[in-house]
């Protein structure tokens, strides 16, 4: 029979969400055609390689989603059997993992917002930035209904989001086992206030695909349990095979059957293969751990390179339509990211561990590397 997951055997999971990182990096590229904040871009298809990454440009937002199933998926894993585990070291992992990151570029990009407003008179890709919006940055609290619009590094609004449903895992945690079970009366519990509130809120629709990740997961260890690993792989590999294929019938894009269909089932069939020892290993990982500095590190690339381009009087337009432009960026926040990673990302997540938590975290045990969102 198969056997469950371990904590060290997810690299095809950390693979993904370098996959989703990718996914909202191509998304993201319009914001090269802004000629000021909020001025969108109208004509998709004069972004480079559109034939071919049309999908991506057209639906690449719904990778922050992707992101959310696969923090849940990411969760359940790290804090399997983890009853023990206190607030102050729930926190203090949290808190060392996402912050110091965010607090860099947040002031990164309120230094090139300023720069960008003295020198053009107008501020790049995203209106609000002033010092209302940045106390909202400051507290990571971007996108819990106080904002007036989008500002300064606007990707992490999808982390404020999730930050409450940390605290709701956290009690998750500390109330119940984590078992197929729990997980499902949760999933339904979020599926009920995800119809009751509205499909559009951030909060409910966090939750429920937090959950979902979550719930895959429980799945994945009870199924391995019963049946041999090489059945999970075939099974969790037709069963995507036949969603893409009914997507393809539909004919058009369904957000229920990405969310609820692609989405896990090619979770469940990255971690089956995982198990039959088709893996990514350590590119996997490596892979995993660029994702939130990518995340992060996009956006103060992108505005500093139109401010420049702006000051400079080029036709930036003609230039980023340029597909050795587009490859060149992607190269560019990949080795960026991995640079920060190893220089400031994990230095400073250690160095406020080891202040704040000491001793207190077992050394058998390493939280996760959750996804941005």
């Amino acid at each position: 029979m198969g056997t469950p997951i371990r904590h060290a055997s997810i690299s095809n999971i950390d693979f993904l969400r370098g996959i989703a990182a990718i996914v909202v990096l191509v998304w993201h590229y319009q914001h090269f055609f802004y000629p000021q904040a909020a001025v969108g871009l109208k004509d998709r298809s004069i972004q480079p390689f559109f034939t071919n990454l049309r999908w991506l440009y057209e639906y690449g937002s719904h990778g922050v989603q992707f992101f959310w199933i696969l923090s849940g998926f990411v969760f359940f894993h790290a804090y399997q059997g983890r009853q023990d585990v206190s607030f102050r070291e729930f926190a203090v992992t949290r808190f060392s993992r996402l912050y110091p990151l965010h607090l860099a570029t947040l002031l990164l990009v309120a230094v090139l917002q300023f720069v960008s407003f003295r020198i053009l008179g107008h501020y790049q890709i995203y209106p609000f930035n002033d010092l209302y919006h940045f106390l909202l940055n400051l507290f990571m609290i971007s996108h819990w209904g106080l904002q007036k619009g989008w500002s300064f590094n606007a990707p992490i609004w999808s982390v404020s989001v999730e930050i409450i449903i940390y605290g709701l895992f956290f009690a998750y945690v500390k109330s119940t086992r984590i078992t197929l079970l729990t997980a499902t009366a949760w999933f339904i519990l979020s599926w009920v206030a995800f119809q009751g509130i509205s499909s559009t809120n951030a909060f409910s629709q966090c939750a429920l695909l937090f959950i979902l990740g979550g719930a895959v997961h429980q799945l994945h260890i009870y199924i391995g349990r019963l049946l041999p690993s090489l059945v999970c792989a075939l099974l969790s590999s037709s069963l995507l095979a036949l969603v893409i294929y009914a997507l393809y019938l539909k004919g058009e894009w369904s957000q229920s059957w990405v969310y609820f269909g692609i989405f896990p089932a090619s979770i469940w069939m990255c971690a089956s293969f995982e198990q039959v020892g088709v893996s990514f290993g350590k590119a996997g990982h490596v892979v995993g751990n660029l994702t939130y500095a990518s995340y992060l590190i996009h956006i103060p690339i992108q505005i500093a390179v139109m401010t420049a381009m702006d000051t400079a009087n080029l036709d930036r337009i003609s230039i980023v339509q340029s597909p050795s432009f587009f490859v060149v960026f992607l190269i560019t926040v990949c080795l960026s990211s991995y640079w920060i990673f190893q220089n400031i990302e994990l230095p400073l997540k250690q160095f406020i561990r080891q202040r704040l938590l000491r001793s207190r975290i077992s050394t058998a045990f390493q939280p996760p590397q959750a996804p941005a969102g």
